[in-house]
């Protein structure tokens, strides 16, 4: 099967015209296999344009459509008659005569299927055969596990074919319950086969048609067997798929991004506890090679904790000392691997897809059990030496709390979602008559972010000064940061953010700088999807 990538679904339209108008011009009388829907219709508008432009003259060629609803009239707006007189036979110069399509009110289904075989063979076969193909990878009418021979025949509509051509009538009484299609024998004796393929949600079938194995499942992959196939397809559809891993102490979550940052699919696993570093990778390849049974992967991307010099990272809680990780998963699923810092990862994906995509320098700040971050610098994370980044470990405050890099006064040790919550609880002891520690005790003792902001919410005198000695640490760090950085924006991100204005609001009141402050849009999916991008 030869393939052909084109960057999007316009190009691909163009180089399937382009095959179609070179057949016709080796052979004028050549016979042509049409089918319809979204991703045909494009080509047909390139082949109306080379009419126009008088490149391309259909005088002498034949049609055979793929397929066509039954019970259903030929001038019916939804018959696939009307599709292509709109989008081809009225723009060209075809002859009516020449035009051979399965007559969906037809008395007789099998005599009608039989003899739009024997036209077919009267007329010396199909020259060229261009094909799109569903999600479950059906072509015409044929679908999942019905044989993969057969001739022109009746079929009836799955269920989930009747769901989506139910939404194209009014009246969903009015729709068809059956179709005429010609058969997976039919297409195969056509001389040559084009297939085409466009968008993420192809992803999993054309990697199903490439792997080679024929599945009744999979009606496409008999297509494997023809002497003269060439799928066309775009990037996103053949290789714009990465996988993003991100990879905690605890757990694992490993997904499937697209070019427009989706998640195509995501899993978790446990994070092999106290297992040795070989472990961990031998997990996250596994995850990996599941994903890629459905989906072409162009890349695989890890997101973890730690320290990271030439590609090796060394994480105590991980057991990693200057492991490398990513040659390991590579190793192990044969796809090239890429690894940065988690905190970077989740700031790239901000930068690239989130509150940070309409500038090119932003600081990405994530407050949690510590302070993570990253900086984003013109669309790039810097990263020094491998490690650049570490936001939380400058000191702020001379001779402050000792901090577990051996720093003392470090930021994270004041502008943590942690520190928040020791500051909170302390108040909250120190004032037994106050709103936040009636809150605190009805938690039976415990202090959470969403109890705080309650109180912060609800007016509590005690949370709302709380709440200043701590705005106070954090814009002291990020002020900090503006002065040595100067970004475009400075995104918060962490469960904290979830607090929106309620946080925002006195912090940019002690920012000293015309800088936006803004809340990160990725949640628990930024790490992945960052992770994704990595190259």
């Amino acid at each position: 099967m030869k393939v052909i990538i084109c960057d999007n679904y316009e190009q691909i339209a163009k180089e399937v015209a382009k095959m179609v108008s070179d057949q016709i011009n080796e052979k004028p009388d050549s016979v042509l296999g049409m089918a319809t829907g979204t991703t045909p219709a494009g080509v047909y508008k390139e082949l109306a344009k080379m009419y126009e432009n008088g490149k391309l003259n259909m005088s002498e060629v034949k049609t055979f459509n793929l397929d066509e609803y039954y019970p259903m009239a030929a001038d019916d707006e939804h018959s696939y008659h009307s599709f292509m007189n709109k989008h081809l036979f009225s723009k060209v110069n075809i002859r009516p005569e020449n035009i051979h399509m399965l007559d969906g009110k037809c008395k007789n289904p099998k005599v009608e299927c039989d003899n739009y075989e024997k036209k077919i063979s009267e007329c010396g076969g199909i020259d060229l055969q261009f094909l799109g193909f569903g999600q479950n990878g059906h072509i015409g009418f044929n679908n999942p596990d019905v044989s993969l021979e057969g001739d022109t025949h009746l079929t009836k509509l799955t269920q989930k074919a009747l769901d989506v051509h139910y939404a194209h009538f009014e009246n969903p009484e009015d729709a068809p319950t059956h179709a005429l299609t010609m058969g997976l024998g039919t297409i195969m004796r056509s001389k040559k086969i084009v297939i085409m393929a466009s968008g993420a949600l192809k992803h999993r079938i054309v990697r199903r048609i490439l792997k080679r194995n024929i599945r009744t499942d999979v009606p496409a992959t008999i297509l494997h067997i023809h002497p003269d196939v060439t799928l066309v397809c775009d990037r996103a559809a053949y290789e714009g798929v990465r996988i993003g891993v991100d990879l905690g102490g605890t757990e694992m979550k490993i997904g499937v991004v697209d070019d427009n940052f989706q998640i195509l699919k995501k899993v978790t696993a446990p994070t092999p506890q106290g297992a040795d570093a070989d472990a961990v990778a031998t997990q996250i390849a596994e995850k990996c090679l599941e994903l890629m049974n459905d989906y072409n992967v162009g890349s695989i991307g890890i997101g973890t904790p730690g320290l990271i010099r030439n590609s090796k990272v060394s994480a105590v809680n991980l057991n990693f000392d200057n492991y490398d990780l990513a040659g390991a998963v590579k190793e192990k699923t044969g796809v090239t691997t890429y690894i940065a810092n988690d905190a970077n990862c989740a700031a790239l994906a901000e930068a690239a897809a989130g509150a940070g995509r309409d500038v090119k320098n932003s600081v990405v700040l994530t407050l949690g059990t510590g302070v993570g971050g990253g900086i984003i610098f013109d669309g790039k994370i810097y990263e020094g030496k491998g490690s650049g980044g570490e936001l939380g470990h400058f000191p702020i405050v001379y001779g402050g709390k000792k901090c577990g890099c051996g720093l003392e006064g470090c930021f994270e040790k004041y502008a943590s979602t942690t520190a928040l919550m020791e500051m909170a609880t302390d108040a909250a002891i120190k004032n037994p008559d106050s709103l936040l520690a009636q809150k605190y005790a009805e938690n039976q003792n415990k202090l959470n972010g969403l109890l705080f902001f309650e109180a912060v919410r609800e007016n509590c005198p005690v949370a709302n000064t709380t709440l200043d000695e701590y705005t106070d640490y954090l814009s002291a760090g990020i002020n900090g940061l503006i002065y040595i950085f100067d970004p475009e924006k400075v995104i918060i991100s962490g469960g904290i953010s979830g607090a929106g204005d309620a946080l925002l609001s006195p912090l940019k009141e002690k920012i000293k700088f015309d800088v936006p402050i803004v809340i990160a849009e990725h949640k628990n999916n930024a790490g992945l999807i960052g992770a994704s991008l990595l190259h």
